[in-house]
């Protein structure tokens, strides 16, 4: 087995940058603006046509691009919309993935003119639930039948596109995310986005031919049929096609033979990192293969960059790197070798020339320069000696206790403002993620997984429940876990405050009180069942009076965690606000008077993105300073991480700036006094 580091062919011609606080985009060729969310596409059998279909929190549409000039020519609303989208194999008729209304959608096509026509229902209208959520559809290659994944259902429908009638259902892996068929239409495969593995089915009843494991979150597959033209080895490799497959968990792009008998082994293993050492964060979710089986295009959504690897040998050879626009989600190679790239976070398509030789080399070299990560900043952070801020997970801090506050919104409240006049104010500091549901994630995993940048929107639309994103969802959890997997996994003691428990005082039909629930097996061993969890009507000042309780018993027993993670989301009105406020002033009173405040931060984010600024509170914080230096949620974490001796969870926190600038030496006690509601 092989596996190619990228970035080995490009650390002669790059040198190394000064660390940023964030990721630059600089992408190439001309962009196209779309609606929000561009996530597939599909060319036109003629390839005079690009599809895009829009699934984000506009109302979801698909657009209509002119393939040669790169041009929007026609956007048709959809009821809604998710990953699924096709051409019929005469290319009159295009079919959409209904998404959350469990159907799949047809419409006409004629010259880059598009029209609803029928609506094929999955699940009826009065019996749907959440759980009824239609992604990816594919047509088998005689164009007989239309196959379509059944998300939550952990399926596969067959649809007589005739009739319009469902006529077959067969199970498969959990969260069925790409169904891509053999050549000769007899099997079909599906990478499950839970289970990391691919399922190879019959087409005539659903067998299951084949099972095969690969890394974590499968997405994207592409199929290469034949052998490499060249440089075969004596002993001629027993498969007759490679089925390239992209694990958006990893920075991996497994490659799998397949035999003349259907059977399956991984046969290598594309690495994507841009260093030797990088960690989780490349986020390889899409691939294009060019007409002549030569150059692999994988589009690395998080490192807003496509990936180039040679694949006309046996084994891969990394080419380099594209600079794309912000979350590629789909790539296409159009004629004339060209490429168009969807960038769903910067809603826009980008269109350029397939980069030669001299091109990809400069290219990959704006593609490193974007990224603020370096392998060097794993062992030396850069806090600079006597910092209270180590420089290296390990070293010693006087800060042995870390509490950390999550809040869902930033409304400018007394409280805030007053620990911000006492403490330090960041006036430059920029909290992550475009949805709620991403940024939780990215304020407790330094990343937001793939399945909650996809399915966020349509959390954040009502048109998901909530339990999907809330530890429930087996496809839900980001690449390396959370902040408080990463505390676990090195022996900290954890407690936490509202994450992921079911703890509503609601009654079974007996009765009694229902069993209360921890979903993830770190915070099951810490969580306080007393401090409710996700309830925007319940008040946050409850919850800071359960904190207080539990904080009275750790005085007591003269011990505290030394991570302690609350969530206080009650903030979704002017009177939530209010106490929301209250309640942070709460806590923050309650710690700097309790006796384990003179070896505490205390650290304040916001989960949703209105520029909120962080609050930093602890006796080794300037007090009535200010920083005008950039930083982001990121830099948080890596700092918690940098106190606690943590290794960084992702690529990100790895490579953001910490906030050592805003600690001192020398400890001032003063305790907080908190503002009455």
């Amino acid at each position: 087995m092989n596996s190619c580091r990228f970035l080995a062919l490009l650390l002669t011609a790059v040198p190394l940058l000064a660390q940023g606080s964030g990721w630059r985009l600089r992408p190439a060729g001309k962009e196209t603006p779309l609606s929000t969310l561009p996530m597939s596409a599909a060319v036109s059998p003629d390839g005079k046509y690009v599809l895009v279909l829009n699934g984000g929190l506009a109302p979801p549409s698909v657009s209509v691009l002119d393939a040669a000039s790169g041009r929007e020519i026609g956007r048709t609303p959809v009821a809604d919309a998710w990953l699924g989208l096709t051409f019929s194999p005469k290319g009159d008729r295009v079919y959409v993935g209904g998404g959350s209304e469990a159907a799949v959608f047809e419409f006409t096509f004629s010259a880059g003119a598009l029209a609803a026509a029928r609506t094929f229902p999955v699940a009826p209208k009065d019996k749907r639930t959440p759980r009824d959520f239609i992604g990816d559809v594919a047509f088998d290659p005689a164009g007989h039948l239309l196959y379509a994944a059944d998300l939550f259902r952990d399926s596969v429908v067959v649809i007589n596109p005739q009739s319009g009638q469902v006529i077959d259902r067969f199970a498969t892996g959990r969260r069925p995310y790409r169904i891509l068929f053999h050549p000769d239409g007899k099997s079909l495969f599906v990478s499950s986005w839970a289970d990391g593995a691919v399922y190879h089915h019959d087409t005539v009843n659903g067998a299951l031919i084949h099972k095969i494991r690969l890394g974590a979150h499968p997405t994207d597959m592409v199929w290469l049929a034949g052998l490499p033209p060249s440089e075969l080895p004596e002993d001629n490799p027993s498969w007759v096609a490679r089925l390239f497959v992209a694990a958006a968990n990893t920075n991996n792009v497994y490659v799998v033979g397949v035999t003349a008998a259907q059977d399956m082994a991984v046969i290598e293993t594309v690495n994507v990192s841009m260093t030797a050492w990088q960690p989780a964060g490349m986020t390889p979710s899409a691939l294009a293969v060019t007409p002549d089986g030569k150059r692999l295009y994988i589009a690395c959504s998080d490192a807003n960059a496509i990936a180039v690897a040679e694949v006309s040998h046996v084994f891969s050879r990394p080419l380099g790197f594209i600079p794309t626009g912000r979350y590629p989600t789909a790539i296409r190679v159009l004629s004339g070798n060209r490429l168009v790239v969807l960038n769903g976070l910067g809603n826009s398509a980008s269109f350029l020339a397939a980069p030669n030789e001299d091109q990809l080399a400069a290219y990959s070299q704006t593609v490193l320069e974007n990224s603020p990560y370096r392998d060097t900043l794993l062992e030396d952070a850069g806090t600079g000696s006597g910092s209270p801020i180590p420089a290296r997970p390990g070293d010693r801090s006087p800060i042995t206790h870390v509490v950390y506050i999550v809040k869902e919104g930033g409304a400018d409240s007394p409280n805030r403002q007053k620990l911000a006049r006492e403490f330090v104010g960041l006036d430059n500091f920029s909290p992550l993620g475009d949805t709620v549901a991403a940024g939780q994630d990215w304020s407790t995993a330094a990343i937001a997984s793939d399945f909650v940048q996809k399915l966020g929107p349509n959390r954040q639309r009502l048109r998901l429940d909530d339990s999907a994103f809330e530890g429930g969802d087996p496809a839900g959890v980001p690449p390396s876990g959370y902040l408080w997997t990463n505390a676990g996994m090195a022996g900290l003691s954890v407690r936490n405050y509202g994450y992921f428990v079911s703890n509503r005082p609601l009654k079974d039909v007996s009765g009694g009180i229902q069993v209360q629930t921890v979903r993830d097996p770190i915070l099951n061993r810490g969580t306080d069942m007393q401090y409710r969890g996700f309830d925007p009507a319940y008040p946050d000042t409850a919850r800071a009076r359960a904190f207080l309780a539990d904080l009275a018993t750790f005085e007591t027993a003269g011990q505290m965690p030394q991570l302690m993670i609350l969530r206080l989301a009650n903030d979704r009105d002017q009177a939530g606000a209010a106490d929301n406020d209250a309640a942070l002033g709460m806590i923050v009173e309650g710690v700097t008077h309790s006796r384990f405040w003179p070896a505490t931060a205390i650290f304040v984010v916001d989960a949703v993105q209105e520029r909120a600024p962080a609050l930093v509170i602890s006796p080794y914080v300037k007090r009535g300073a200010s920083d005008h230096n950039m930083y982001s949620t990121l830099s948080v974490l890596r700092t918690i991480e940098l106190i606690l001796g943590l290794r960084p969870i992702s690529t990100f926190d790895a490579g953001a700036r910490t906030l050592a600038p805003v600690f001192q030496t020398a400890p001032d006690l003063r305790p907080y006094q908190a503002v009455p509601r």
